[in-house]
């Protein structure tokens, strides 16, 4: 599976940043896609347009979660998908810059103006595609799955 073009995919058909970049490896791993789709819902815009961390960041970190998450406690296993967290929004950051949306776009979307701003100089469409591929690349260069 091509993973960024298929978030870049999912994205190009109005599901937010998070969505698109969760659902490509939830439906790898098995998950129900509409599931996934609710889950990730609230994470687009920088949680839920708040302007926080990026919904490609949020959805990134789902699906290393879904990958190498645990359910009973093991430490190593923890620790290990923390390090896997942590090399992502380093390699994210490093191609971006940040990893906010007020960071990313230049402008603090959890603000009504800035927010129209945003939209006016449609960012959301020339920008986001390049972060939610990104993300999804670097999550599956990550987890070594293609």
């Amino acid at each position: 599976m091509n993973f960024d073009v298929e978030a870049r995919a999912y994205f190009g058909r109005h599901y937010n940043c998070a969505q698109s970049v969760f659902a490509p490896f939830a439906q790898y791993f098995g998950m129900d896609l509409d599931l996934a789709f609710k889950i990730a819902t609230p994470f687009g815009g920088g949680m839920g347009h708040a302007g926080q961390i990026c919904g490609a960041v949020s959805g990134a970190l789902m699906a290393i979660g879904l990958a190498r998450g645990i359910t009973v406690y093991d430490r190593e296993k923890k620790y290990a998908c923390y390090d896997l967290a942590q090399a992502f929004q380093q390699r994210f950051q490093a191609l971006h810059g940040n990893l906010t949306c007020p960071g990313l776009l230049g402008f603090d979307i959890g603000d009504e103006d800035q927010l129209q701003q945003v939209r006016d100089l449609n960012l959301f469409h020339e920008l986001c595609p390049n972060f939610v591929g990104d993300a999804a690349r670097l999550v599956s260069d990550l987890l070594e799955i293609e």
